[in-house]
C-alpha cells in the first residue's frame, strides 16, 4: 500500500501491548519525506478523548471513516513501513491534516 497524505490506514501499534496491537494512523507527511518510497510519517487515532486531542468529525473525511467515534494524537508521531499497513481506512480533508500539523510542530519547537 503506498499512502497519501490524508489517508487513515492500518497498522501495528508500537505503543500497545498484547495481541490487539493494530490501530488507525493518519499519514501527515508530504512528499519530501527522505524514504517515501518505504514508510511514512502518521500520527495515531483514537477513541480516546484528551484535551489537546483533534476530532475525527463527520465534516473531514472525504471517503471513508471510521466506526466509532475517534480523535487524532498530534502528539503519538509513528513511521510505519508500508509493507505493515493492512487496510486503508479514508482519506480526511487538507485543512484537518495542516490542523494536525501545526498542533505536532507546536510539540517540537
Amino acid at each position: 500500500m503506498q499512502p497519501d497524505r490524508g489517508d487513515v490506514v492500518r497498522s501495528a501499534d508500537p505503543f500497545k501491548l498484547g495481541e490487539d496491537r493494530q490501530r488507525p494512523w493518519l499519514v501527515v507527511n508530504n512528499d519530501g519525506h527522505p524514504f517515501g518510497d518505504e514508510q511514512c510519517v502518521a500520527v495515531a487515532v483514537s477513541t480516546k478523548s484528551y484535551d489537546e486531542s483533534l476530532a475525527l468529525a463527520d465534516g473531514v473525511w472525504e471517503v471513508g471513516g471510521v466506526p466509532r467515534e475517534s480523535f487524532v494524537s498530534p502528539w503519538a508521531v509513528h513511521s510505519p513501513r508500508h509493507e505493515d499497513l493492512v487496510a486503508w481506512q479514508g482519506r480526511v480533508t487538507d485543512a484537518f491534516v495542516d490542523r494536525v500539523v501545526k498542533e505536532l510542530t507546536a510539540y517540537l519547537r
